[in-house]
């Protein structure tokens, strides 16, 4: 079964990238860099916005360099630049689905929402794990190994893991 590891509240976040083969996660906001372990729902490291970070973004392929426990690995990313590229099906069934703009949960219905729901590999449930609202849905899918998975708005990281 799949659990809610946690969610961090992330001003200004822009892009997102699993490692390959891995369940560390980067992000990228406004403010730098983040590395997430998200087997463990841990921020792992952090570089702030003063240092060369960014200069690291390669702009036309949206991939960036890591850092610390990433250090050298060449880590495509998607969100506010790139398309969302992430897995959104497990090699074992497990799938993500985004519903169409609806109206939210009262009191605030008259506003649209889009929902994220997790699918089990039979087909007999659909789990609702998470919506955009006021912060923009930016990329969501699975890792590489299909045992985690992250929703990233433009102002929130919500991770979940296999347990």
């Amino acid at each position: 079964m799949w659990t809610h590891k946690n969610t961090f509240a992330i001003g200004g976040l822009e892009n997102i990238g699993y490692a390959p083969g891995q369940d560390f996660l980067i992000v990228l906001s406004s403010q730098g860099q983040g590395i997430f372990n998200c087997k463990t729902g841990e921020k792992v490291a952090r570089q702030y916005d003063d240092s060369d970070s960014w200069e690291k973004f390669n702009e036309s392929t949206n991939s960036i360099v890591g850092f610390d426990v990433l250090e050298n690995v060449e880590i495509n990313t998607c969100g506010l630049y790139g398309e969302d590229n992430l897995s959104k099906t497990t090699q074992d069934g497990w799938a993500l689905t985004v519903s169409e703009p609806e109206p939210d949960d009262k009191p605030f219905e008259k506003y649209l929402v889009k929902r994220i729901y997790l699918q089990s590999a039979d087909k007999k449930e659909k789990i609702f794990v998470g919506k955009d609202g006021a912060c923009e849905l930016r990329a969501f899918g699975f890792s590489d190994t299909g045992d985690t998975f992250v929703i990233a708005l433009s102002c929130d990281l919500t991770i979940y893991s296999r347990t």
